[in-house]
């Protein structure tokens, strides 16, 4: 119990004495003036907390640019006939934001120091891909620093991966553990401290037993690797929680997947999400598809029903032949919508259930496969590669109100080849993809007039195999809660 609380019954009481003259203040006077001085306090910090920031959503505020930056792409040596590259990009400053000259960036395997590299603002560089690189950045070399991984196997299959940082909690669902469908979990940790960590395996019959999957110990900048097959076998369609009691942790999945038994496996990084939801938005459908899956994950103790709806290049509406689907505690449902999706239209979905679940959208063309995974509301620019050899598409979907956004491409050196302005429709998916020459494109919600709905999205990139990255805000600026004073 703090002193506060502590205070009213612990004063002792004085014995009466004797009067003498004094100043005594009616209760009720003190009341009402302590109530305005308090109002007017309140009313003044309020105006100092405006000053300070631009507000973004309600309850936050923006502040300082963000000074430091930590993220680490997946560890994991590529197979034989496969090609690996992975990248630095610094992505130009929007016009309200103005990052300091100079800072350092330095990057090299999670298990050793890392050494300096020369990315210039706009810039982007290739990195050595061997150790699954950790990159470090200060200064104004953090605000706008983005990294990625691809992986292509001779043509035929497509691998694309943002270089994610580390957090306590992540979700990952459409991985598997059989012949035709496996994943390896990549774990890394780039603190100073040792993380403990935890696994859960949920299945299509609800919760899967697993050995040796609770407090897990990864020692300070040390790397792990789970083969899924080793702690949840004969399991084809999973999802995978990943949560610390201690420390942080960078985690990627792997997913090599067959659409049919013993046909030839494509490749993919699966993104994880931080925790379940009771609204989805799936983003990164590809128009390019010959068959698509949703597979829904919940965690809970409570039966889900789950609704589904598309957004198209038309605005949002209920796939026809879909009805609510229903999800047993702690299970995987699997839902085939390869006959009630739109052909030829890029898509994202929106899911809403009474308890909070977990979903991704498996697309396959040819030998390949994508996901559309989780995505957040965009709060400021986001930046993906463009893979060379491929088309690459943005689609960003708007919430309930419409929404306007710039997407811009630059190549390597930080020249501009391509722009265009999307206008989105409400509950509407948009698309645009950029000329030839570019090496990644940003995305920057319009906050101006006309502008003022969410916007979400991701990169979807079909040629030599199929992938797709979500759109995820740049480093930028630091949030922190926004404080109003009150009366209890």
């Amino acid at each position: 119990m703090n002193a506060a609380a502590r205070e009213p019954g612990t004063r002792r009481r004085v014995a009466e004495r004797r009067p003498r003259p004094s100043l005594r203040v009616s209760r009720a006077v003190v009341v009402p003036a302590v109530l305005v001085l308090l109002a007017l306090v309140g009313a003044a910090l309020t105006a100092i907390s405006a000053g300070s920031g631009t507000t973004t959503t309600a309850g936050t505020v923006t502040g300082a640019l963000v000074d430091r930056t930590t993220f680490a792409c997946p560890d994991l040596t590529a197979t034989r006939g496969t090609s690996t590259s992975v990248g630095l990009g610094l992505a130009p400053a929007p016009s309200d934001v103005q990052p300091a000259d100079g800072g350092s960036v330095t990057q090299g395997p999670v298990t050793s120091e890392g050494r300096p590299i020369d990315v210039r603002r706009g810039s982007a560089v290739d990195l050595r891909p061997d150790g699954g690189p950790a990159v470090v950045a200060t200064g104004g070399a953090a605000a706008g620093l983005f990294g990625y991984r691809t992986d292509s196997q001779r043509g035929r299959a497509l691998g694309v991966t943002s270089c994610p940082a580390p957090r306590a909690q992540w979700w990952f669902t459409g991985a598997g553990a059989g012949l035709d469908h496996s994943s390896t979990l990549v774990l890394a940790n780039v603190d100073p401290g040792p993380t403990v960590l935890d696994l859960k395996v949920l299945g299509p019959d609800g919760p899967v037993d697993t050995v040796a999957t609770e407090g897990i110990t990864l020692a300070p900048h040390s790397v792990k690797r789970v083969d899924l097959s080793e702690i949840a076998p004969q399991t084809d369609e999973i999802a995978l929680s990943v949560s610390t009691s201690r420390g942080r942790v960078v985690a990627s999945v792997d997913d090599r997947y067959a659409a049919k038994a013993s046909a030839t496996q494509g490749q993919e990084w699966l993104s994880g999400t931080d925790l379940p939801s009771r609204t989805l938005r799936l983003a990164g459908v590809p128009g390019t598809r010959t068959a698509a899956t949703l597979l829904v994950a919940n965690p809970s103790e409570l039966e889900a029903v789950v609704d589904v709806q598309l957004a198209g290049k038309s605005g949002s509406f209920a796939p026809t032949g879909l009805d609510a689907i229903s999800v047993a505690p702690g299970a995987v449902e699997t839902i085939d919508l390869s006959k009630v999706l739109p052909k030829k239209e890029p898509l994202a979905l929106r899911l809403r259930s009474r308890v909070p679940v977990v979903a991704s959208v498996r697309t396959v063309a040819g030998d390949d496969h994508s996901y559309a995974t989780p995505v957040a509301p965009l709060v400021g620019p986001a930046a993906a590669p463009v893979v060379k050899g491929a088309d690459a598409t943005v689609q960003v979907t708007a919430g309930a109100v419409a929404a306007n956004c710039t997407v811009t491409a630059y190549d390597a050196k930080g020249t501009e080849v391509d722009s265009a302005k999307l206008t989105v429709d409400a509950r509407a998916t948009a698309s645009w993809s950029p000329k030839k020459g570019a090496a990644y494109v940003v995305v920057e919600p319009d906050s101006g007039e006309g502008g003022g709905g969410t916007l979400h999205g991701a990169v979807t990139y079909d040629g030599g195999g199929l992938a797709s990255v979500p759109l995820t805000a740049l480093p930028l600026r630091l949030e922190r809660p926004r404080v109003h004073p009150g009366l209890r």
